[in-house]
């Protein structure tokens, strides 16, 4: 056999290996299937993920962070459902209204307003035969850390358990934070950061007077002023704090934490967590080496490797291992 077929069938090889490789990365152990889930003011695009040749132990419902996001976030969230399948449940996610399907606005929505649509996803999963709804466990990302815990005190339906991840406890606080964290990023100095500060108090202030969408582009400090939706949605959400809310959920919470959460103060998150809820009802995991979103630190950093990291192996270096682990722990047991 000649060099050159020789070096052919060497690459040949390798590109078999690294297709199956992909391959493996994007297949999941689990049954994926579509619903549209009827709801009093439309319809949700839902994805259904259930384990492989088994009836599901109960139910984890999904809630979105910020941001309009489909009901697997773009296949983000698959590597997750795929751990909740192994453990034994059904997992519920949905397109935000106005995206991918599902009818309405996700942006005039307020934080009640999403409470009631999860309660009403469980309500409607409560009444298929095909869906255990024995054991219903709340999983909430984010800004869903607001939502979650207000459909658990409601006690509208009977949640059994609640997960939290990267959750923050009042809107504006999470802001300043986040400001903060945001230019520090970028290298700015300590008197810029007070003006960037200064300016974040300034918006608050305007968000929280009834003042029509033209005024506050007349007077934001802002040099790309929001559009009128996110405007609005922000204006009614501005006041969110999930502090009550906590007094009143009685039910077994587990919180997952970021170690480099640029997004959210995580140690406020912890203190007012254990503050307010029994410390036998609580469990706090850190996970390390994790951004906000709980994708791998290092590979966060960067849009075009958290790209290409998703296309080739998103199973394995784009989520943490050790969240989906926790995932997986979190209602193995339960």
């Amino acid at each position: 056999m000649s060099c050159f077929r020789k070096n052919l069938l060497f690459l040949l090889s390798l590109l078999l290996v690294f297709s199956l490789f992909v391959w493996y990365e994007h297949t999941y152990e689990m049954v994926e299937e579509t619903k549209l889930i009827p709801i009093d003011k439309g319809k949700l695009s839902a994805v259904l993920t259930k384990p492989v040749g088994k009836r599901s132990k109960g139910i984890v419902v999904l809630v979105h962070g910020d941001a309009p996001v489909d009901a697997t976030n773009e296949g983000g969230y698959r590597p997750m459902m795929e751990q909740f399948a192994k453990a034994g449940f059904t997992t519920i996610s949905w397109a935000k209204p106005g995206v991918a399907g599902s009818t309405g606005n996700w942006l005039s929505q307020t934080m009640d307003d999403r409470a009631d649509e999860v309660t009403e996803v469980i309500q409607w999963a409560m009444e298929q035969p095909e869906l255990n709804t024995k054991k219903i466990v709340l999983w909430g990302v984010s800004q869903g850390g607001w939502v979650v815990p207000k459909v658990a005190a409601q006690k509208k339906v009977p949640v059994s358990k609640v997960i939290l991840v990267s959750p923050a406890i009042n809107w504006s606080s999470q802001n300043m934070y986040y400001t903060t964290q945001k230019l520090k990023q970028e290298g700015k100095t300590q008197k810029q950061i007070k003006e960037g500060l200064q300016k974040e108090e300034q918006l608050t202030a305007l968000l929280k007077k009834n003042i029509s969408y033209k005024e506050y582009v007349a007077n934001t400090p802002e040099q790309k002023p929001m559009s009128k939706d996110r405007w609005n949605f922000t204006k009614k959400n501005i006041d969110s704090d999930v502090q009550l809310d906590l007094e009143n959920t009685d039910i077994p919470v587990d919180l997952l934490l970021a170690d480099h959460d640029r997004n959210v103060d995580t140690k406020d998150t912890e203190k007012t967590y254990l503050k307010k809820l029994p410390q036998e009802s609580l469990r706090i995991f850190t996970i390390k080496n994790t951004a906000h979103s709980m994708m791998y630190s290092n590979v966060a950093q960067s849009e075009l490797l958290t790209a290409l990291v998703y296309l080739v192996a998103p199973k394995d270096f784009l989520v943490n291992k050790d969240f989906l682990h926790q995932c997986y722990l979190s209602v193995s047991g339960y």
